[in-house]
């Protein structure tokens, strides 16, 4: 196989509703002079793996948004009241980067919220750390401009998870929240596809999301329609696992690193065909590397 010189550019897919529904959020809490109530707060939810962060930052990237991250993880912690004020300070440092001129446009981004705030398992009980970040998030919502005492520039919060009924529901409430599912159809998951197999064609990624799901019927959970996003990230991997170690085969491992670093190479494109994915497909779906990713235990509530 050839060793070429090259950086690939990449393509990334941006949904058209949900480019929508992210630049709206923004361009509404711009607005001063409007009689509609404004909710500050937009979640954004639905199935594991189907690019709810990649797509959201994204597009915010795109409009020249100043993202100020929060991670679900970091939203409980042993020492009590410690992430209601992370919170807090977050939204004040993203309100200073407008004042001061660091950027035009600011947002917080919570990801994964359901994991540091849900309620999982049979107790169905929020810690206290939980429910004073909820607290938290209330204020900011309820006095986006008064904070900590202090006037604060109005800052679109956004936040994303998998399943918003384990959250505190006077937080989700029509008003406080704007709700966007999204689960993307099927040309759009194509769409996707295509940015991850650009060497398939767009009617091609279409027919191996429904032959992948026609050859797996009756081995995945009755919840999933169409596999999941991630998993067709995951199957490039795997062919590019494939591919690379019969270049280090074929030339051996020191000449192979050695190309590398020196910008050259190898061209992997070249095997990677329809017939090929779709059988890799199904051996991978039907492996254990996706440690339980497709089972049925860890797929219930599309949890994971």
């Amino acid at each position: 196989m050839a060793l070429t010189k090259f950086k690939p550019e990449v393509e990334v897919f941006i949904s058209k509703r949900f480019q929508q529904v992210v630049s709206l959020h923004i361009l509404k809490n711009l607005l001063t002079r409007v009689e509609a109530q404004v909710p500050l707060l937009l979640g954004i939810h639905g199935p594991s793996g189907e690019g709810k962060t990649f797509q959201c930052e994204h597009i915010l990237k795109n409009m020249g948004v100043k993202r100020f991250l929060v991670s679900g993880g970091q939203l409980d912690n042993p020492i009590a009241g410690h992430p209601s004020a992370f919170i807090r300070q977050t939204y004040i440092r993203a309100s200073e980067s407008i004042r001061s001129g660091e950027a035009s446009l600011a947002v917080v981004l919570v990801n994964d919220v359901d994991t540091g705030l849900g309620t999982w398992g049979k107790s169905e009980k929020h810690t206290i750390n939980q429910i004073n970040v909820f607290g938290e998030l209330m204020h900011l919502v309820d006095y986006p401009s008064l904070v900590d005492g202090k006037e604060t520039k109005r800052i679109p919060i956004i936040i994303t998870g998998n399943d918003f009924t384990k959250l505190y529901n006077p937080l989700v409430r029509a008003g406080r929240m704007s709700a966007f599912e999204w689960i993307p159809t099927l040309e759009e998951k194509a769409e996707i596809i295509v940015a991850i197999f650009p060497e398939l064609s767009q009617d091609e990624c279409q027919r191996l999301v429904m032959e992948l799901n026609e050859k797996l019927m009756g081995e995945l959970p009755e919840q999933i329609k169409f596999l999941p996003v991630a998993f067709f990230s995951h199957l490039r991997a795997n062919l590019l696992d494939e591919d690379l170690w019969d270049e280090v085969e074929e030339f051996g491992l020191d000449k192979t690193v050695d190309s590398i670093l020196r910008g050259y190479e190898p061209d992997l494109s070249q095997k990677i065909y329809y017939e090929r994915v779709l059988e890799k497909g199904v051996e991978l779906a039907r492996s254990g590397k996706l440690i339980n990713h497709l089972q049925a235990s860890s797929m219930m509530n599309w949890r994971v």
